[in-house]
Parts: C-alpha cells; structure tokens; sequence
C-alpha cells in the first residue's frame, strides 16, 4: 500500500471510512507508508525480500492465503489474491487488457503469472464472491471465466462530488489561450488510452487545443505530434494534484481508451458538469447516455471514428454543451462514499450470515 496510485487512493478512503464507521480493519500488506500507518488499524507485513520482480505478485498471493482468520473476520481481497472471502476486480479482467500489451509484455514473466493468478482466482473456487465497480466488467468475467452471475456484485465507485464541482475557480494560468475549445486527456499510460489514435484524429479536426494530463508523452507520441502539425495545439500538463482546475477550464472530456474497468477520470469528469467523449471499451461508458449526458465512441481504436466523435462535440452550442455537462453531474450524484461503503458492509453481513456468525 506504498504509493498513491488509483488502488492504493482507494484503500486509504476505504479504510477511513470503515473505521469512521466503527469497524475493526486489519491490512496484509507487503509494504506501507506514514499515511496508512496513521489510519490507526493493524498491519500484518509479509515479507519480499529477495523475491524476483517477476514473481512477487504469486509470492505474496501464497503468502497471504497462508494468515490465519478469525471466524468474525471477512477478507476482502483488492489484488493478485486467490483465497478471500469477497474480491474487488478495480481493473477489470487482465485477460482481456493483456492482449492489448505489446508482444514483449505479453509473453513476459510478469504478465503470465498475472493471468495464471487471475485465472486461479475466477476459476479455483477459493473466493466467494466478486465485486466489481462496473457491470460491463461482471460480463467480462462471466464471458472469459464463467463465472456464476449469483457471485458477482456491482458497487459503484465513489465520486467526492463536493470536491469534484462545476463552480469556477481560479486554476493555473497560461494553458490555453481562452479562446480556442479545449479538449483534456488523462492518464497514465497513453498507448492504452489511445492518445497515439486521438493524435491522428486531432489533426483532422482544426481548431481545438489538447491538454494531455499525468504521464509524460513517449517520444514517439511527441514524434508524431511534430509530425502531425500540431506542436502549437498540444500541450503537456504533467503529474497533476488536482485536476478539478483543468475540468473546470476545459470544453470536452475525451477519452478514447482501449480498455478500461470504470475509469475514476470519466465520473470526476462528470462531477465537474464537464462533458466527455467517452469509448464504450470504458466500463464508465454505462454511465453515458449518447447525447443525454455525454458522447460514445463505439470505434476507438479508429483516427476516422473519433475525428467524427470530435466533430460532432464541436458542432454543439455552448447551451446545448451544458446541459450534457448538467445531466451528466446529475448521473453521478448518487455515487456517494455512504452509498458505496453501506454496499461492502451488506455483503461483509451476508458472508458472516452464511458462515453462522451474524454480527
């Protein structure tokens, strides 16, 4: 839990939150930081000292199958874990996200004790049931790994809607020129988010300035942008701390991914009443209603599909604009923390009902 990626943000506010609401929190964790260690709760440390890169991941899995439980205890399991009581799938089906790796990655080390540990957690009968933050991403699992649809629950990320808000506020200054539309690209890893593709349909598109959030661009994305003409049109934003400032200056969301689970970027995006371009290949993409809330992009993966995409967000006036940023807040106001944390704590009380251990 060292870190402050996407998995370990949600840990953290998912602990909080549980021990706000009086519950007993214990981690397994192979590390840690300040922060998680100031939440108060144990931490069973296991140990990977020595342990190849490559097979950390099915290191600690065996490991943490191996820590005794106390029978009021449930287990909720958040990674490469076969043997717990209830399984949060956050990224989706890595079956499916492997075969858009390139070659080198597919057939390396890591990636095939990944698929080997997702297919012993789906298929090995050692989890009782499977929560998923999508219902799109449930029909993936049933699809590769048949798995029952009586052991899988969708619960919803949470959106912090007091924080991720339309009203305006100052933000950084010198991005844009305040007169060209704006388009925001977030993530952390380009190739899979389809900035490479998007590139290729910006240049068919004049007019619109592209801020490119998170990761830093490739060179070769960087290549292609002087390539493509559109070095003035381009913009790199970097790491961001908080990316409501650039929500709230931008014209369009756009998020032309290959694959994604239910990306956090797409619902904070829609906090903001900021409208979004979004791939049906994006589990978030449930949330969309084609021209009520937001755009779909059925063909992602093709410049000419989403050049079309683009054009017709530009073409909207600003009022009709708005009211799809409006409607697409509404969608999202009901993914409330509350919400979220009262749906684990129904299934936490299903699984000690049914072990004859009722709270």
């Amino acid at each position: 839990m060292i870190g402050r990626g996407g998995l370990e943000g949600y840990l953290l506010a998912l602990v909080r939150a549980l021990v706000a609401r009086g519950h007993e929190v214990r981690l397994i964790t192979a590390r840690t930081d300040g922060e998680a260690e100031r939440l108060g709760v144990k931490i069973d440390r296991i140990g990977l000292g020595g342990v190849p890169k490559w097979c950390r991941l099915a290191v600690f899995a065996r490991r943490a199958a191996a820590v005794p439980v106390a029978s009021d205890e449930v287990v909720l399991g958040f990674g490469r874990t076969w043997r717990q009581d209830l399984h949060r799938a956050g990224g989706g089906c890595h079956a499916l996200y492997s075969g858009l790796l390139p070659w080198w990655r597919r057939l390396g080390l890591k990636n095939r004790v990944e698929l080997a540990l997702e297919r012993r957690l789906y298929t090995g009968g050692e989890t009782g049931h499977f929560v998923v933050n999508a219902a799109p991403v449930g029909e993936q699992l049933r699809a590769v790994y048949r798995v029952p649809a009586d052991r899988i629950t969708v619960i919803h990320t949470a959106v912090d809607t007091g924080r991720f808000c339309p009203e305006l506020a100052a933000g950084p200054q010198g991005i844009g020129d305040g007169q060209k539309p704006v388009l925001i690209f977030v993530s952390s890893n380009h190739r899979r988010k389809g900035l490479p593709v998007l590139l290729r349909a910006l240049s068919e598109v004049p007019g619109p300035e592209l801020w490119v959030a998170g990761a830093p661009m490739s060179r070769a994305d960087r290549r292609r942008t002087a390539a493509l003409g559109l070095v003035d049109r381009v913009r790199e934003c970097g790491e961001v701390a908080d990316l409501v400032p650039l929500y709230r200056r931008a014209t369009w969301f756009v998020h032309p991914t290959r694959y994604d689970a239910c990306a956090n970027t797409v619902l904070q995006s829609m906090a903001c009443a900021l409208p979004g371009l979004i791939s049906t290949a994006d589990g978030a993409a449930a949330f969309i209603r084609d021209g009520e809330n937001g755009l779909l992009l059925t063909r992602p993966e093709d410049p000419e599909a989403v050049a079309a995409g683009l054009r017709r967000a530009l073409s909207m006036t600003p009022g009709e604009r708005a009211a799809l940023g409006q409607a697409a807040r509404a969608t999202v106001l009901p993914l409330t923390w509350d919400a979220h944390v009262d749906a684990w704590e129904t299934l936490c009380r299903r699984v000690l009902e049914e072990r004859g251990n009722p709270e």
